[in-house]
């Protein structure tokens, strides 16, 4: 993620100091590390090449090493650094690679998230993810830590995509991420004057879209959407 600073000026009335006017402050932006985009209809999933390292063993080493003498201490040192810079450059690709592949099986799974944003999320595990690439689960772990994607609907760390679900009436499984949504919808149409509680929340999912999911959980839910309890959404 690149970060650029940004100075920020404020105005100061006269004969009033303070520090709070004075210093700098950061403006960070997301760089996306995958890029997913449709054409034709189809998802095309890539890496912005923008990102990648540009690495190579430069020839001055080669040459070096030609010109070397055999059993000189200076030669074996020298092909040791080479090995070691052959080394470092093949496991940066051989990461890349396996992003691309842990980002291709992700977006294959959330294919209806991309056609139609959170209602479309499916759950997904990490260990899906860690089977069809044929990687350990911690290997997927550490490949998508601090990742972001660009795809149609919006910038997203590849983390959001790994979601739990909740089993509809229907046998069907919903996502987090679009119980989360139902929920905030719910609330947002709710008469203010007589606010839906957790209990009324948790029913009406089960009325309205087959999701029977406890009262509790609803609560779980609406504190990470950040919405306040009835008690405090009520308007007199």
């Amino acid at each position: 993620m690149s970060t650029k600073k940004v100075s920020v000026k404020r105005t100061v009335p006269p004969g009033r100091l303070t520090g709070a006017g004075y210093g700098e402050a950061q403006a960070q932006t997301i760089t996306p590390d995958v890029l997913v985009e449709e054409i034709d209809g189809e998802y095309e999933v890539r890496l912005d090449r923008q990102r990648i390292p540009r690495l190579s063993l430069s020839p001055a080493y080669r040459e070096f090493l030609k010109q070397a003498q055999k059993g000189d201490g200076v030669r074996e040192w020298v092909k040791k650094r080479v090995e070691s810079a052959r080394w470092f450059i093949e496991a940066v690709h051989q990461r890349q690679s396996t992003l691309l592949m842990i980002a291709e099986s992700i977006f294959r799974r959330q294919r209806s998230f991309l056609d139609r944003g959170v209602p479309g999320f499916s759950p997904l595990r990490m260990q899906e993810v860690a089977d069809e690439v044929g990687v350990h689960i911690s290997t997927v772990s550490r490949a998508v830590a601090g990742k972001y994607a660009q795809t149609p609907r919006g910038i997203f760390p590849l983390k959001y995509f790994f979601t739990g679900g909740t089993t509809m009436e229907s046998g069907e499984v919903a996502s987090q991420a679009s119980v989360k949504q139902k929920i905030a919808e719910l609330v947002s149409s709710e008469d203010t004057s007589n606010p839906l509680s957790d209990e009324d929340l948790a029913a009406k999912l089960e009325a309205k879209d087959q999701i029977r999911i406890a009262r509790r959980t609803v609560t779980k839910y609406r504190k990470a959407l950040g919405i306040p309890s009835s008690s405090q959404r009520k308007q007199f």
